[in-house]
């Protein structure tokens, strides 16, 4: 596809999407098409139910699933308390937030304004809509901002880019609704299948810090907290991504955390970290400022409706017939100019050549008059 035409610039611009997609979730994109594949978690039998089913084919518990840590756990639920309590979150309807997502390269800084929209209904569904602002980077005429919007309502989920609306699905939408939450990760991070062990303490910038690894029931991810010692909120994640020898390590810190009212109710509160910094290898690639945060304001469920708009296809075509239409127009031009006269310009008339004067002779020296003869002598 020619990337020059509108066509070729939308497809442009929705690649240009997913990879600002890709470097702004901190997850690992491997680990996640796995983790939606994989049977919604279901309470596991305890022991003794376990042991009975087994028993008559091997006699022992072949299934070894492990449990949680229980020091692990109590530093989960001082991190929970210190950010507002688990009531306080699972008391959140709709969240809204807006921020900068700044893009660090060694020689470049790209920034991307972006507006979140979260909402639950009343079965528990999360409902997401982002609305992003990219810089043009070329792709437009005059370079303007590319204008974004994703929106997933529990079941469907679009993509709405420079007027074209097309269904979003596969990689696209697992990287969308991967990692998003309207509370906080640790509410759900068991019925999502993780197991909580205790490590080592570590000191991270600084300060003493609990650290808890949390591993995927399957054993595919594996990422590392550390929670401060002081006042028990989270510092850093650390995980891995890639395949050998290719594995990059990844690091969020989190800092400025900031108390965030509800809307709906003034005594109630969380805490959100308004500053996380993402590190590949130890340099800093992204950077997110969080301008406002809204918990229970009231979003309408309209929101996360199919953007208005034609579809990807439509357009499509409709600008293909009109570029297609304006070569044919341009051709015909170019032949009907074949069949038109030619008129010779007039050649210019020449120069006169002005001769230059011939030279006037030399005069000719007058001749010396002959000298006159001696007087004869007398003889005498």
């Amino acid at each position: 596809m020619n990337t020059g035409s509108p066509a070729g610039r939308l497809c442009a611009g929705l690649m240009l999407l997913m990879a600002f997609l890709i470097w702004s979730t901190p997850v690992q994109q491997a680990d996640a098409t796995q983790r939606l594949q994989d049977p919604a978690p279901v309470t596991l039998p305890d022991k003794e139910t376990k042991q009975a089913a087994v028993d008559d084919i091997l006699g022992e518990d072949i299934l070894g699933i492990a449990k949680s840590d229980p020091a692990a756990m109590e530093v989960i639920q001082k991190y929970i308390d210190a950010v507002g309590g688990r009531e306080a979150m699972l008391s959140i309807t709709d969240r809204v937030e807006r921020f900068k997502n700044t893009k660090i390269d060694p020689t470049n800084e790209t920034v991307m304004k972006m507006a979140r929209f979260l909402k639950r209904t009343g079965e528990g569904v999360l409902m997401i809509r982002e609305e992003w602002q990219l810089p043009g980077l070329g792709l437009t005429k005059n370079n303007e901002p590319l204008n974004f919007v994703q929106v997933y309502d529990g079941e469907k989920a679009w993509v709405k880019a420079m007027g074209a609306v097309s269904p979003l699905a596969g990689k696209t939408l697992i990287v969308f609704v991967w990692d998003k939450h309207i509370d906080d990760f640790f509410i759900t991070f068991q019925d999502n299948g993780y197991i909580a062990s205790l490590k080592e303490d570590q000191t991270v910038l600084g300060t003493a810090c609990k650290m808890v690894e949390l591993k995927s029931f399957a054993g595919n991810q594996v990422q590392m907290f550390a929670f401060s010692d002081e006042d028990g909120l989270l510092l850093r994640k650390t995980w891995n991504e890639g395949q050998a020898p290719a594995v990059i390590k990844k690091e969020v810190f989190f800092s400025e955390y900031t108390r965030i009212r509800f809307s709906d109710d003034r005594n109630r509160w969380i805490k959100i970290p308004t500053i996380k910094k993402i590190f590949e290898d130890g340099e800093l690639s992204l950077e997110q400022n969080y301008d406002e945060i809204a918990l229970n304001s009231g979003v309408s469920s309209t929101v996360f409706g199919r953007p208005e708009g034609r579809s990807f296809d439509e357009v499509r075509r409709e600008r293909e017939a009109a570029r297609a239409a304006e070569q044919e127009a341009s051709a015909g031009d170019a032949e009907a100019g074949e069949k038109k006269p030619v008129w010779e310009k007039p050649k210019p008339k020449p120069k006169p050549v002005w001769e230059k004067p011939k030279p006037k002779p030399t005069p000719k020296p007058a001749p010396k008059p002959d000298a006159e003869p001696a007087p004869a002598g007398d003889g005498r």
